[in-house]
């Protein structure tokens, strides 16, 4: 793997734990955004949650990553190339950088798009929890 702004890191139990618990958080409150029609907030919590989980994950493997590229590269060669996760978390995390970004111009937001993406990020969190608890 590249190194750039990914470094070994110890495998924190703890640290792990944190960064997940972060992510359920920022994913409950995108869930609440999403339900009162607060479209881009819901996106850009979500993307916050996957940030956090994103983290959790590659601290498992003795990674830390530093920036947002970093952590999509690292999330891309630990686990969506070895067939972990699926593409689309990539996906939906860049679609979330976007707009966190703001890069959301037209302000206009796909309800079915934001719903996916936030199935998608609570599918990742669960599997990352189970993972976090067999390690």
């Amino acid at each position: 793997m590249k190194s750039g702004n990914l470094g070994r890191a110890p495998v924190d139990a703890g640290m792990i734990a944190s960064e997940l618990r972060e992510s359920e958080n920022d994913l409950e409150i995108a869930g609440k955004s999403f339900k009162d029609g607060n479209d881009k907030w819901a996106v850009k919590q979500s993307h916050r949650s996957m940030m956090h989980v994103f983290r959790a994950l590659i601290l498992m493997e003795g990674y830390e990553a530093k920036g947002v590229d970093c952590l999509k590269y690292a999330m891309d060669e630990l686990y969506v190339k070895e067939k972990v996760f699926p593409s689309s978390i990539l996906e939906n995390f860049e679609y979330g950088r976007e707009i966190a970004e703001g890069n959301d111009c037209l302000c206009v937001y796909d309800r079915n798009d934001i719903e996916e993406i936030l199935a998608v990020n609570r599918v990742l969190i669960e599997k990352a929890t189970e993972m976090a608890g067999k390690g």
